[in-house]
């Protein structure tokens, strides 16, 4: 299956808010930030996949990965590969993520993000709302990628 991963558009996000929402992924920010996002579509043109940066000061916090499940997986580090590429462009300093799945951890770190002590991790990040929510989970640990 053919797919082409590309940066999102405006009138992108009425789709987007739907795939996330059937995936049960908060849309908050996405049109405001939309120009933050990566999507992964077929050859029809039906989104796959999508991931996105929410824009705090000079870094980034990544949100909003989804995979459909028809979705090739090899597709996943090339979504990651357009995420960083749009960060340089963006000027981000570093990514952030806040995950407690064991399997995103061990991916994130192929990736070349770090393990970050909640001490270490700059206090706009650490009061997104994101982070907050992910904090009261349990495991939840903090990476941060400097671009």
């Amino acid at each position: 299956m053919t797919t082409v991963i590309r940066a999102a558009e405006t009138k992108d996000v009425q789709v987007m808010k739907s795939f996330l929402g059937q995936a049960n992924v908060s849309t908050k920010g996405l049109e405001e930030q939309i120009d933050h996002f990566v999507v992964m579509e077929d050859a029809n043109g039906s989104i796959l996949g999508t991931l996105g940066i929410q824009r705090i000061e000079q870094d980034g916090l990544l949100r909003s990965l989804v995979i459909s499940k028809g979705a090739d997986k090899t597709n996943i580090l090339d979504m990651f590969r357009q995420i960083l590429m749009l960060a340089r462009d963006k000027e981000l300093k570093r990514l952030y993520l806040a995950t407690n799945k064991i399997v995103s951890i061990e991916f994130f770190a192929l990736m070349g993000f770090t393990r970050q002590n909640i001490e270490d991790v700059p206090q706009h990040i650490k009061l997104a709302e994101h982070v907050v929510e992910t904090l009261h989970m349990d495991e939840t640990v903090i990476m941060e990628f400097v671009i």
